[in-house]
This record gives structure tokens, sequence and C-alpha cells, in this order.
């Protein structure tokens, strides 16, 4: 059986570069114990290898231009680029609403050419978050917290000089913040306070935010997957964002067998 295993781009992974290779590499150990024969590549060098026979292949990159050269290959993907392009927001809102609105914070879509425009419905002195409107972070300022709405001019500016052609604009939600991470979707799962110091550690029943992240990642397509939630002081669990193959890094001992067990036992069905 063979491997393609890509890295992620430097540009998609602020300071997470070395965090993103680690975890690829990791998996990759453990695909070759179970007999896989990898081969891992930095995305630079796809042409000279997108005309071998692949088995299967794991992609971390999300650069459109290697998305699209890499889905060419006939081969089992881990996560499919179909489902990488679903976890850029504006194809992720779009399939949130349609599947499961309800674990998903008030959200709207907007055009550079009508930003900021008049104050979302749900605008409140809790203020809103303002984020490019394709990929994930590519640097720190992609996302945004408006407190004031006059303050979302600011963050026009910034997205213009970038050539940003759309904003996504999501209520703010009174919340303990939660990174989770995800295997399946529900094979294996586990979360953590993204800032233990400062949560009020309001009550949630961890298997519905479980649930939660599953239906999410089912939405998008996503296998091997991370992303946020907000659990609310009356318990109730928000969804924000997911994204694939995130770095994994507080539990990349445990996680690198999950995925590659998930990847092998998969491949021998097939």
């Amino acid at each position: 059986m063979r491997c393609l295993s890509v890295f992620r781009e430097i540009t998609n992974s602020p300071n997470r570069e070395n965090d993103d290779a680690l975890i690829l590499k990791a998996v990759c150990d453990e695909l070759i114990k179970l007999g896989v024969k990898v081969h891992l590549i930095e995305p630079d060098v796809i042409d000279d290898i997108i005309d071998d026979k692949w088995d299967l292949v794991v992609p971390m990159c999300e650069n459109p231009v290697n998305l699209n050269k890499i889905k060419k290959i006939n081969a089992v993907f881990f996560n499919t680029v179909e489902s990488v392009y679903n976890c850029y927001r504006l194809k992720m809102f779009n399939l949130i609403m349609k599947s499961c609105p309800d674990i998903f914070p008030k959200t709207i879509i907007r055009p550079m050419s009508n930003f900021p425009g008049e104050k979302p419905d749900f605008f409140s002195d809790k203020g809103v978050w303002v984020k490019r409107g394709d990929v994930h972070n590519t640097c720190l300022h992609d996302v945004h917290y408006v407190k004031r709405w006059d303050e979302a001019e600011k963050v026009r500016d910034d997205f213009a000089t970038r050539r940003i052609k759309d904003v996504i604009i999501q209520e703010h939600i009174q919340g303990d913040l939660i990174k989770f991470y995800g295997v399946g979707p529900g094979k294996w799962f586990d979360w953590f306070y993204h800032k233990p110091t400062v949560v009020k550690k309001y009550k949630f029943n961890v298997e519905d935010l479980h649930k939660n992240a599953v239906r999410f990642a089912n939405a998008v397509g996503v296998e091997i997957y991370g992303g946020d939630a907000i659990v609310t002081e009356d318990s109730k669990i928000y969804i924000i964002d997911i994204n694939s193959w995130p770095s994994f890094a507080r539990v990349r001992d445990v996680v690198k067998k999950e995925i590659a067990k998930h990847i092998y036992e998969k491949m021998m069905v097939k």
C-alpha cells in the first residue's frame, strides 16, 4: 500500500509550522509500522510525483493551487479535497445552515463592496467577530473582534489591502472557549479549555459536545479535524469553527495512533 502525504504550506500555518509538520510525520511513522509505504513531500514538489501510483493521499495542504493538483490523483483521501474546501468559511457557512444551524452562532456573509454597511440585526453591546470569508487564519489579523460597529471600518481597510472579497460576521457568544479534536467522525475525541485560567467552567455534557462536533464534521465531510466551541452559562454548546488536519499539538502522542488506525482500517475495508 503506497501513501502520499503532503505537508501544509507555511503561509497557511501561522505560528504552527513546526506542530503541523510534527503531527503529519508522527502519523506517517505509525503508518509505516503498519506496513504502509509512505512518501512525505513539501507542496512545492507535487508536480514531480503527480503521475505516480498512489493508494491513499494524506494532505495537510490547503492552498487551492496545490489542492487542485492532488485531487487528480486516483486514490483514497484523508481528508478529501472537497472537505478541505468545505472548511473554507463561505462554503462551511452554507453547509452548516443546511445541516445544523441550531448549534451555530448567528452569522451572515457580506461582500467587501457592502462592508461595513448597516449593523447586523444581531449586533449588540457584546460585539461581533469579523472574519475573512475564505480560508482560516493565514495571519493573526484574519479574525477581528469588533465591539463598536464603527471599528469595522479598520477591518475593511485591512482586508482591502489583502484583496479579501467577502467577510463573515458572527455574533459574539459569551461563554467558555473550548478547543476540540476528532477522528472518524465519532471514533476518537478530545477537548480542552483554550485559556483555562480565565474560564468560568460552566457545566456541560461532554457527550453533547462530542455529538455536536460530529454533526459539524459530517456536514463538511472531514474525518480528521479540530475546531472551536463555546459553552454558555446555561450549558448550551455552540460550534463556531472547524478545520481539516489541525496540529493536535497537545495530544500528538495519542492521536497519531488513532489517526493511523483509522486510515489503515478504512483502507483494509476497501
